[in-house]
This record gives structure tokens, C-alpha cells and sequence, in this order.
């Protein structure tokens, strides 16, 4: 099977096989479309380098994106093909190849996420992988959100122009050393802030007084009954921790999302983390599936 390395006259044709795995309508045909024509071109990609295309008879059946976050010395290997291939042997062919780039270029491990019934789950542990990490897939779809009003002293605002390095700085302060996060640099931030699957109104921030106490940042995906709102991220500041603020900011985003008429919500936890998984429970987020990460050390760690 021919495995080759990404082109621009390639893109078109990849671009359409992406969103094709998530769409069945022209509407989120077009928000797929534009959304992975967004994290081709997001900094640090080199997509010509670190995106692998499996062709066959001139069509393309499936592709690998290694992600390199050099900071930490992981790769994470995003791993796309066709349904009636998921866990084949030419699968595994694609997965080798990404594992060997990541090798060539000095990281130390090797993350990829896969959905528990696609088989792929095998195909990485023949190729030395293990399950490290399970994370839900949580929905919220009520009729009204529950009743909760602000703390004294506290607000909330969406992002605005000149925010950059204050989402960056919370995020990296929220995350850092978290299990699987590397730190941004306000380029990947900006960047990010700019693709069609999200938008300033929807990167929310919780301040107490002027000090930010947290943020939430949503995001648009795909759905069986259209398009869902997600919460992508929620990050406390480490000084607010333990104060009961994730409600309100988990709040906060959940507000606008609706405001959109968005009436599904989404989310996914680590289900490691009893805490977040208590919050969004006690939300009314009721768990609808799971994703399950497997890890590779790489030779030399």
C-alpha cells in the first residue's frame, strides 16, 4: 500500500476525505472541510513532513498527522481512513510509518486516541502500544440550564482583541503538568482563536474583580442531529482551585453555547479525574461513550 508524504496538490482531495468521515450534510460538510483546512495550516504543523497519506488506486484512504510538542517529547498521532479499514493490517502500516517519524524526530513517546469499537485498539498493541488513559464522552441536553448566579465580586466576558497573551498564560497556568498537555505559545493561542470552529464571543473568561480565575473555551463539532456545541477546554487558575469556580465558568460557556441555539452540549474528561466528572455530572452531563489512549515509548527513553 502506498503511504506517501502530504502535498499541496493533495490538499483539495484530503481536505474532502477528512470531512467526509464526520459529515452527512452539506452543513457540516463545510464546517469539517474548513475546520481540518485549519489544522493543516496551524504553526508548527509542517504538514509536508508530518502528515502521511495512504493512496490506493488514486483515492485516499486514510491519513496520519503527527503532532510534535516538543516541550514535553510526545508525539500525538492523529489517525483518520475509511470505516471498512479501521484496524486493518493496512491501518497498521500507516500507524508504523507515523511511529517512525515521531522516532525520527527525537520524541520520546507516542499518544494516539481511539474510539473503543473501531478495532484500532488491537492494531496498536501489536505494534506496542498500551492503554494508558480512558476519557468520557459526556452529553448535556436538557430543556434549561440550572439556575446559578455569580459569586460577589466576580464576571465573566468573552475574549477580545489584544487577549492573546492572557488566554495563554491562563491556559498554560491551568494545565501545566496536567497528564497530556503541552504549554502554547501565543502563536498556536492566536492562531487557534481565529479557526472556523470556534469564535471570541465563544472564549470566555471568569475574573474576580481584575484577577482571572479561569476560562472556558467552546467549540463547534459535528453530531448525528447537526451541529453540537463543545466544551472544549475549562482551565482554573491554581490559586482558585478548590473555591467551587468551575461551576460557573463550566456555566459560562454552557450560556453561550445555548445563547447560539445550540441545544446539545458536549464535553470531554479525563475519567481519571473525579472531581471534573462529579462537576459535570451534578450538571446533568450523563456519560454517552468513552475514547481510550494508547502510549508507545520510543527507543532511546
Amino acid at each position: 500500500m502506498p503511504v506517501v508524504n502530504y502535498t499541496s496538490n493533495r490538499k483539495s482531495a484530503l481536505v474532502d476525505f477528512a470531512a467526509s468521515l464526520h459529515s452527512q450534510t452539506s452543513e457540516l460538510h463545510d464546517l469539517c472541510r474548513s475546520t481540518f483546512q485549519s489544522v493543516l495550516g496551524q504553526p508548527g504543523l509542517e504538514p509536508t513532513e508530518n502528515c502521511l497519506v495512504w493512496e490506493q488506486s488514486g483515492q485516499i484512504k486514510g491519513l496520519a498527522l503527527v503532532i510534535r510538542e516538543f516541550p514535553i517529547g510526545r508525539s500525538v498521532i492523529e489517525v483518520m481512513t475509511s470505516p471498512d479499514l479501521a484496524g486493518s493490517p493496512e491501518e497498521a502500516v500507516l500507524v508504523r510509518r507515523a511511529v517512525a517519524r515521531a522516532e525520527a524526530l527525537g520524541l520520546g513517546v507516542a499518544h494516539v486516541c481511539v474510539l473503543p469499537d473501531s478495532g484500532r485498539g488491537k492494531v496498536l498493541e501489536q505494534l506496542g502500544f498500551s492503554r494508558v488513559r480512558t476519557y468520557l464522552d459526556m452529553l448535556w441536553n436538557q430543556d434549561e440550564l440550572p439556575a446559578l448566579d455569580l459569586p460577589q465580586g466576580y464576571s465573566v466576558r468573552s475574549f477580545q482583541n489584544g487577549d492573546t497573551p492572557l488566554l495563554t498564560q491562563v491556559q498554560n497556568d491551568a494545565f501545566t503538568g496536567g497528564w497530556g498537555f503541552c504549554p502554547n505559545t501565543e502563536e498556536q493561542i492566536e492562531y487557534r482563536t481565529h479557526m472556523p470552529n470556534t469564535s471570541k464571543a465563544g472564549i470566555l473568561f471568569l475574573f474576580e474583580g481584575d484577577s482571572p480565575a479561569g476560562y472556558c473555551w467552546t467549540v463547534l463539532v459535528p453530531a448525528e442531529n447537526g451541529v453540537r456545541g463543545m466544551i472544549g477546554m475549562i482551565g482554573v487558575v491554581p490559586r482558585y482551585r478548590g473555591k467551587g469556580v468551575s461551576r460557573h465558568i463550566l456555566q459560562a460557556g454552557m450560556k453561550h453555547l445555548r445563547s447560539v441555539g445550540l441545544a446539545e452540549i458536549g464535553l470531554e474528561v479525563d475519567g481519571n479525574n473525579d472531581p471534573a466528572v462529579r462537576l459535570y455530572t451534578s450538571t446533568g452531563f450523563k456519560k454517552i461513550g468513552e475514547r481510550h489512549w494508547f502510549e508507545r515509548v520510543l527507543p532511546g527513553n
